[in-house]
């Protein structure tokens, strides 16, 4: 009887356990019977998670249980209406006049975010005025008593501002909030060292209170925003874009060389570097991540680690200089298309889907250059999945180039062939069929169709 009373009781207990949930609640003012979303982030990489709606007092209520992992959410409304909170198994509840920066946010109860909200109020107001004082020092004569003055303000400001973050985290050591205000305090360096001795000093001491080791940096910005930052460190060093680019490539090798001390922030890292870089056009940043990874150093196949070697070894083979791969298809009349059999001094893959609002932009360019075949050939590759929506688009525009419509979405045998994430996305080839660039954005695009 006594075993069996046992038993139950470890059930009930296990059931609650496994059912345990917490809450997000929250009120912002003025938004009556609206939608709003909990979004978990990832560094740059956001998810929704969960959805309510607010009611005529703008409340609101998440409930969220114990799968969710602890990290930096968002609730959102919209682009730029963003509330910031860090979940770390309990309770949450804040009232909020708005989304905009200058509307408080008021901590009602939830130890993690009292500490992070304390912090980021001072850590915004002391810096804004440091910003100022450091604008001031640039331009104003040394020799002259109010300089002193500025500096020890500028001084006061920086010790107060380490003295509080020093506090919290001393109060509150085994907090999340303790362990994001270490990592993001901010390096304010001596205003007497010139700009050239602050931005060494900088760069040297970027990540003292960084532990790479500590895969909850990864459940935030607080990180990827730290290696931001110190890439624009050397933004100043260069005096030309291929020597900017070189000098972000050492920044490169150095946050990586530090990540190396932890498989899943290193590949968080990398990824991140990749997407980033992509994004923007940087080839060659993308090529010297491919070949310069250290992901075969680690063990476990993770599956990130997986599909970030599938996706190196994808930018070495569509690296520019490299030849295109070749593709056999017909086009949308039914003809056979290869693209080495294509005759031209210069090809361009376009890929592109009728619902993207950028391909509109850069196909009547590319159009305006077309005509002597010769020259020029354009070929299409549609990401659309709906026959009648592509035709539509093709009759409304009379593209006379070869257009080819796989209709799989990204699943397309010539879109995974090409890496293709992103629409549009252009790749120019010479006559042989080699990769001579890929261009990102209209003025891009022109200057390779110009020469």
């Amino acid at each position: 009887m006594i075993k069996r009373v046992l038993t139950i009781v470890l059930l009930i207990l296990s059931i609650t356990a496994i059912s345990q949930e917490y809450k997000i609640s929250g009120t912002i003012t003025g938004l009556e019977n609206e939608d709003v979303y909990l979004m978990k982030l990832m560094g740059e990489k956001r998810r929704i998670v969960d959805t309510a709606q607010t009611d005529l007092t703008g409340a609101f209520t998440f409930e969220l249980d114990t799968r969710f992992d602890p990290g930096i959410y968002m609730i959102i409304k919209g682009p730029g209406q963003a509330v910031e909170l860090i979940f770390n198994k309990e309770d949450i509840q804040f009232t909020t006049s708005g989304f905009d920066n200058e509307d408080a946010i008021q901590i009602i109860s939830s130890v993690e975010n009292l500490i992070y909200y304390d912090y980021l109020g001072i850590k915004g107001m002391n810096l804004y005025k440091i910003d100022v004082l450091n604008s001031l020092l640039r331009n104003y004569p040394p020799n002259d008593e109010f300089y002193m003055d500025a500096i020890s303000q500028y001084n006061f400001l920086k010790n107060q501002l380490n003295s509080r973050i020093d506090e919290l985290v001393a109060n509150n050591p085994k907090t999340l909030a303790a362990l994001y205000l270490e990592t993001d305090r901010p390096l304010i360096v001596d205003p007497l060292l010139t700009p050239v001795e602050q931005n060494l000093f900088a760069k040297q001491h970027h990540f003292d209170n960084v532990d790479f080791n500590d895969t909850m940096l990864i459940r935030s910005t607080i990180l990827t925003s730290k290696v931001v930052s110190y890439l624009s460190l050397f933004q100043n060093d260069a005096n030309s874009q291929e020597e900017l680019e070189d000098y972000m490539l050492m920044g490169v090798d150095t946050v990586l060389n530090y990540a190396q001390t932890n498989q899943l922030v290193y590949e968080f890292l990398v990824d991140f570097l990749i997407s980033g870089f992509e994004s923007i056009g940087f080839e060659k940043g993308l090529e010297h991540i491919a070949n310069a990874s250290s992901l075969d150093q680690f063990c476990e196949n993770t599956e990130r680690k997986l599909k970030l070697e599938n996706k190196m070894e994808l930018i070495k083979k569509l690296a520019i200089g490299k030849r295109a791969p070749n593709f056999t298809t017909t086009d949308i009349d039914g003809n056979a298309i290869v693209l080495d059999d294509v005759v031209a001094k210069k090809t361009i893959l376009l890929f592109w889907a009728s619902w993207c609002p950028h391909c509109d932009e850069v196909m009547p360019i590319i159009n305006s250059y077309y005509g002597n075949k010769n020259e020029l050939e354009v070929i299409t590759i549609s990401i659309d999945e709906s026959k009648d929506d592509l035709m539509k688009s093709l009759v409304d525009s009379d593209y006379k180039w070869i257009n080819i419509a796989e209709l799989k979405g990204w699943n397309g045998d010539i879109v995974e062939e090409y890496g293709i994430v992103a629409t549009p996305s252009i790749f120019v080839l010479d006559e042989n069929k080699i990769i001579l660039g890929k261009p990102v954005g209209k003025d891009e695009l022109k200057k390779f169709l110009d020469r």
